[in-house]
């Protein structure tokens, strides 16, 4: 039974109760005589009675748990109804000849709860019940025939009563059955909605009437920079004031052309329109994202990733002559053989192939984008282990570089791919900052929402100049003497391969890049 059942067994129990206290508060109050009833202590008797009935009946139904099964306990209520009332009607004379009209709502709200042709046996034992009491106080001259004629007509009422609510309480079951299954069509299509927008390449975002993001898809966070830091309830200026002005600009006059603007954090090129949703005060906007670098990019990885299969094939070739150039120059200078004007000339042969070797090694870093093994990491164990091993590696004095990097932080990521993102980011601050102590600092938080682990990285040295900002993702672009521009570009291709976000924030003085990771569940966390 669900919830409008109770409520109309609730509703039934309380007309009882208060129909009860009717009578016998007519047969407290008024002169019996006046009524025309023949027994005056047996009607009190007789009504004070039906009234503790309706009072136990009452908290009977309210309980969380039936005592009986349903339909046992409408006809045990009903049996207690008829009983009651044969005692009111029999001891109130021609007072109690109306009082079968009381039993018409408990029929109905059988014959709605039932639902099937049982509901006509409660009918048929009601009218039965008192007409043949009727019939007998007739036989004893009590009552007259009409009495029992309108006995007879109020069982015929009670026929029809159920009748009415039998077909009213199928109709009423279609109708939640098909609202049910409505509902679950429109939470599947829902999802499904949800789940293809989440998909979609181009980010969307659905903003109200009053300029705030109602929801948006994770490829937003993805093409604006924000991972970890946007979510739905924020104003659309927070998101990106671009965006705000293109809206406010759209709302002002559609027609107006939005030329497509670059994000500083991601430095993607992003085309924007947006779509009236709604009408009135439930209207809204659906702005579209749709990244125009994305082919340019597609058709650079796929080139990137063929010169990393070719770069993969050729490696032991290339690698060889590279190590015999390297031995016989080597031997050439040891053995003193070269003229002294020529040690020059040998120095760059060393120098070159070690340039070549490099270049190899970290094009040969492209194939592992696709290849990640995602764990859970200790994020400060692995940072300690790691300056450690950078500082030994590079040659850093111990204090180079500073960690405030909490012990409680865990991110999901593929162990290698991190040691190879933060060895290229500090290699590439120390090459460029004041090479003091504390020159490279690296802070780490927990993100605002306590999904995600924020890792800023900054130095002490010159900052990249305003211009060449657009360009410091890009693959072999480099500023430095000797430098194969690939490290920056394969950490932020190993970092999105992972789920994560590396940007170059417009801080200084010194550079400033932030890494926003997965957070992994600890213990502590989940206690």
């Amino acid at each position: 039974m669900g919830d409008s059942g109770r409520r109309i067994l609730w509703i039934v129990g309380l007309y009882r109760a208060v129909s009860a206290a009717m009578l016998l508060g007519a047969a407290m109050l008024l002169e019996p005589k006046v009524l025309g009833i023949a027994t005056p202590n047996a009607f009190l008797t007789g009504t004070g009675l039906y009234f503790v009935f309706g009072l136990s009946s009452f908290w009977w139904v309210q309980q969380d748990r039936l005592p009986l099964p349903l339909p046992t306990m409408l006809f045990a209520l009903l049996a207690g109804d008829v009983f009651f009332l044969s005692l009111v009607m029999y001891a109130g004379g021609t007072f109690g000849g109306p009082l079968p009209i009381l039993l018409f709502p408990q029929l109905a709200a059988a014959g709605w709860i039932l639902r099937t042709q049982t509901a006509f046996v409660h009918a048929a034992f009601a009218a039965i019940a008192l007409l043949g009491l009727d019939a007998w106080r007739a036989w004893q001259g009590f009552v007259g025939v009409p009495q029992v004629f309108q006995t007879g007509i109020s069982g015929f009422g009670y026929f029809a009563t159920v009748g009415i609510a039998v077909a009213l309480g199928r109709y009423t079951k279609q109708s939640e059955d098909l609202a049910a299954q409505r509902g679950i069509d429109v939470a599947n299509l829902e999802q499904v909605n949800r789940l293809i927008i989440q998909d979609m390449q181009d980010g969307v975002l659905v903003v109200d009437l009053n300029g705030v993001v109602r929801g948006h898809n994770a490829q937003v966070t993805r093409l604006l920079g924000g991972f970890g830091r946007m979510r739905g309830g924020m104003r659309l200026a927070e998101f990106s004031a671009t965006l705000h002005d293109y809206w406010r600009r759209w709302n002002e006059d559609f027609t107006e052309s939005l030329p497509p603007f670059k994000v500083e954090a991601t430095q993607r090129l992003l085309r924007v329109r947006l779509v009236r949703i709604g009408t009135g005060l439930n209207g809204g906007t659906l702005i579209y994202l749709e990244d125009l670098g994305r082919a340019q990019t597609e058709a650079q990885q796929m080139k990137l990733a063929a010169m990393g299969r070719l770069t993969a094939s050729i490696a032991h070739e290339v690698r060889n002559p590279l190590s015999a150039i390297n031995q016989a120059a080597q031997l050439l200078e040891e053995d003193g053989a070269v003229a002294p004007e020529g040690s020059r000339l040998l120095g760059m042969i060393r120098n070159n192939a070690k340039r070549i070797d490099r270049i190899v090694g970290e094009v040969l870093q492209l194939n592992r984008r696709d290849r990640q093994q995602p764990e859970t990491v200790p994020f400060a164990e692995f940072m300690r282990s790691l300056t450690d091993e950078i500082v030994a590696g590079e040659n850093m004095p111990a204090g180079g570089v500073t960690l405030q990097v909490p012990e409680d932080l865990a991110v999901i990521f593929d162990r290698g791919h991190l040691n190879q993102i933060f060895w290229n980011l500090i290699r590439n601050a120390w090459q460029h900052c004041q090479k003091k102590e504390g020159s490279i600092r690296v802070v780490a938080r927990a993100g605002y929402m306590g999904d995600a682990v924020i890792c800023e990285l900054t130095d002490d040295g010159p900052g990249i100049p305003a211009e060449l900002r657009p360009q410091i993702f890009e693959p072999f672009f480099t500023t430095r003497p000797g430098g194969t521009g690939l490290g920056l570009y394969i950490a932020r291709e190993l970092a999105d391969a992972n789920g994560a976000a590396l940007e170059l924030l417009p801080k200084g003085p010194g550079a400033h890049f932030r890494m926003t990771l997965k957070r992994a569940s600890t213990p502590e966390r989940s206690a």
